[in-house]
């Protein structure tokens, strides 16, 4: 059975302009998503640089450095060489922690 969580749909950018939109009196809705965008923006290149996104109560953002590895392909069972990459980690706040990790019926 499906938690009450994972049926509620995703919020989307949309959601978080219409949020700011109406949370702020004094935006047009074309400047509420020019903020949300700049956000975004900032977050994105803040990122590539190489440096991290550190939201107070919230989670730090970074890029990770994954080392090649070896694998087994899975269609064959053949040993390969999986080079190295990049990859997006987020390490949330012990707040969110928390919150995610509460019993529905808490929440």
């Amino acid at each position: 059975m499906a938690s009450r969580r994972s049926e509620r749909p995703a919020k989307t950018k949309a959601d978080l302009v219409r949020l700011v939109y109406d949370l702020h009196g004094g935006l047009t809705k074309n400047e509420a998503t020019e903020v949300v965008n700049t956000i975004l923006r900032t977050m994105k290149t803040t990122l590539l640089d190489g440096r991290k996104v550190k939201i107070h109560k919230f989670g730090v953002f970074e890029v990770a450095e994954r080392q090649g590895r070896s694998g087994v392909d899975p269609t064959n069972g053949e040993r390969i060489y999986i080079p190295p990459r990049k990859s997006l980690s987020f390490r949330p706040a012990r707040g969110v922690k928390q919150a995610v990790d509460l019993p529905d019926d808490e929440s």
